[in-house]
């Protein structure tokens, strides 16, 4: 077997260089390799960077994912009053949610960047989640002292019971106290409060003086009471001297109408309106026929109308309640389909009830406009003669209203003639001029009585009725029902004939007033009219004879002054006459006495 030869070294292992180097030198960072690194490591640097970024997107995107249904948790507590009730539940549902999400997330880098993100995030839910339970607590807190005290404000309206009231007024009193002390609002708040609670019962006292009319007793409860706002006080008492005011003229206003007087005539009353006058008595009026009702077991709406009705006619007026019933009806009918009795408007069934009234008392004509009066009318007439219900006489009035102008009333033309003949005959011996416009008012009437299958002789009969009810012939003019109430600034129809002669006399020359009338133009508007021709007539500075009621008003005055002058005027000449006479027979007394002796 050959041998194989060993090798022993002599000398020390070193890192020195043998004796023999080299002239080739060579810079390792002048290679080709190594001029390629810098681009090999700014890609490496760039993927990382990417990465990094990729992963924070996924991360925040979760995150806030995460974060709406924490918000949703939050949402579900803020009206827990107990903050660690709601902290513990908040943290319990929500870290399930989070332990299940993360689950999810294979990712680990992604994972430690969503759950910083969600570690930094908690600080600030917790606080959002006290901040709302404090102010649960405070809302609950508030809400339940605002129950309390208008809980002990109610028990304090509801007695009349001095010792209850004082019971019922200190018991919010306490109630304020507890609450100061619970929520340490300090003292000014309390003091403040239980200056609102002496000052809000101080008002309810005096309001209720007011109910009863007794403004003086309101007043002095203001004035007598203690610790209460002051400024409140005092404003309260300018308006209840306003109201005084007002109560003690509209008042006045009532007791006119109750005595057969109208206070709408002449001047206005100082401290009210008309309307406020008008509204009053309907109050007063219906008020007493409540209490008639309670004590007769047989009152009937028909006896509420009359009672109310009764006091304003005296005065040629209205009741402003039952003509705003009867014109809400006449509205809600004429736009309103009905296709059952359920259909039908309760303010229609009461305007229908209010009209039936009038029309028994013969004054539904002032009660309603030509329209108005025509379609309750009609109702009236197919419940009374055709024995329809209030439904199907209302769908019948309705039915004619749209298709008036369109209906054909054959048959009727003899009676429709007849009807008018006999109104010519019997406005013959009235003389009145306008018989052309009760001509026209009759033939509406009788048109609409047939459009409703009435018999033409019952309908001719009940048109004749009508205008007896509904037509006052005065100065040889008929005058409609409802136009009396135009003629208050004068009086009424009475004066109409005295005032169209006054001005006759002062504004035209050489002119007979009964070749004249004075009639009234709807819209505030009255005017003097030739009986000959019906054309404008004009005074003697060539100006229309046209007036309104201010006007009129204002000429009535002038007529009643000259008319009292004239009376004065001839009493003074009348006692003086019986002075000298007097004086003439004493003097013959004297002298026959003289002779005598």
């Amino acid at each position: 077997m050959p041998k194989i030869p060993t090798f022993t070294a002599k000398g020390r292992p070193t890192a020195e260089v043998g004796s023999l180097k080299s002239n080739i030198k060579l810079d390792p960072t002048k290679t080709m390799a190594a001029g390629m690194l810098p681009a090999a490591q700014a890609i490496d640097s760039f993927y990382i960077k990417q990465r990094d970024n990729n992963e924070k997107l996924e991360a925040k995107q979760k995150f806030y994912e995460m974060k709406a249904e924490s918000d949703k948790i939050q949402k579900s507590q803020e009206n827990n009053p107990d903050d660690l009730s709601a902290v513990n539940t908040y943290n319990q549902e929500f870290s399930q949610y989070r332990k299940q999400q993360l689950s999810q997330i294979e990712n680990k880098r992604v994972k430690k960047k969503l759950e910083l993100l969600l570690d930094s995030d908690q600080a600030e839910n917790v606080y959002k989640i006290k901040s709302a339970s404090f102010k649960a607590s405070e809302d609950q807190n508030l809400s339940m002292y605002n129950t309390e005290q208008n809980t002990l404000a109610a028990e304090y309206s509801l007695t009349n019971d001095v010792k209850l009231k004082n019971l019922a007024k200190q018991k919010r009193i306490e109630s304020a106290k507890e609450f100061e002390n619970m929520n340490l609002m300090g003292k000014p708040w309390l003091d403040k409060e239980i200056q609102t609670i002496n000052t809000d019962s101080a008002i309810f006292d005096a309001d209720v003086a007011i109910a009863n009319g007794n403004y003086n007793k309101a007043k002095e409860i203001l004035l007598t009471a203690k610790n209460v706002d002051a400024e409140e006080m005092q404003k309260r008492i300018i308006t209840i001297e306003k109201q005084k005011e007002e109560y003690d003229a509209t008042s006045f206003g009532v007791q006119q109408i109750l005595d057969k007087k109208n206070p709408l005539i002449g001047g206005a009353i100082k401290g009210t309106t008309d309307q406020k006058i008008l509204n009053a008595t309907d109050t007063f009026l219906f008020n007493k026929a409540a209490q008639a009702q309670l004590k007769d077991p047989n009152w009937s709406e028909e006896k509420t109308f009359a009672l109310v009705d009764d006091v304003f006619a005296e005065v040629g007026l209205v009741s402003p309640r039952y003509q705003e019933t009867i014109e809400a009806g006449f509205t809600a009918g004429s736009a309103t389909t009905f296709d059952s009795p359920s259909d039908i408007p309760d303010v229609l069934i009461q305007a229908v009830k209010a009209a039936e009234s009038a029309d028994q008392l013969g004054r539904l004509n002032l009660y309603t406009t030509d329209e108005q009066e025509i379609f309750f009318q009609n109702i009236i007439v197919s419940k009374q003669i055709l024995g329809l219900n209030d439904f199907d006489a209302i769908k019948n009035a309705k039915n004619i209203q749209m298709n008036y102008d369109k209906a054909i009333f054959t048959g009727a033309s003899k009676a429709r003639n007849r009807t008018i003949t006999l109104i010519e005959t019997d406005f013959k011996k009235t003389k009145a001029t306008n018989i052309g416009e009760v001509k026209g008012y009759a033939n509406k009437l009788f048109n609409m009585y047939v459009a409703s299958n009435i018999d033409p002789k019952i309908a001719s009969k009940k048109v004749r009725s009508d205008l007896d009810k509904n037509l006052e012939v005065i100065d040889g003019y008929a005058y409609m029902k409802r136009n009396i109430d135009s003629f208050k600034s004068i009086g009424g129809l009475d004066q109409v004939k005295p005032m169209k002669e006054y001005i006759i006399k002062n504004q035209m020359t050489d002119e007979d007033p009964d070749d004249f009338y004075l009639r009234y133009n709807d819209g505030g508007i009255f005017e003097i009219r030739s009986r000959l021709d019906e054309s404008t007539v004009y005074d003697n500075d060539n100006n229309p004879m046209i007036y309104y009621a201010k006007d009129l008003f204002a000429l009535d005055q002038e007529r009643q002054s000259e008319g009292r002058s004239i009376i004065k005027k001839e009493t003074i000449e009348s006692q003086a006459e019986k002075t000298k006479n007097k004086q003439k027979n004493a003097d013959n007394l004297g002298l026959l006495d003289i002779e005598g002796s």
